[in-house]
């Protein structure tokens, strides 16, 4: 292989690592916020749940 084609080679494949870590790091990110929303759904459904039960009580 010449030089210039191995530096082609090598150039595409770092530039494919770089995409993947970047998808890495995104997909870490929105699991985080899908986690992070589920925590407060739950958390609103608790409330939720307590003042309904306070309502029927009276």
């Amino acid at each position: 292989m010449t030089k210039l084609a191995q530096a082609l080679v090598e150039e595409t494949l770092s530039e494919k690592n770089r995409l993947t870590e970047f998808d890495t790091d995104q997909t870490l990110l929105r699991k985080a916020k899908e986690d992070e929303i589920r925590m407060r759904l739950d958390e609103f459904a608790r409330e939720l749940s307590k003042v309904s039960k306070q309502r029927v009580k009276g």
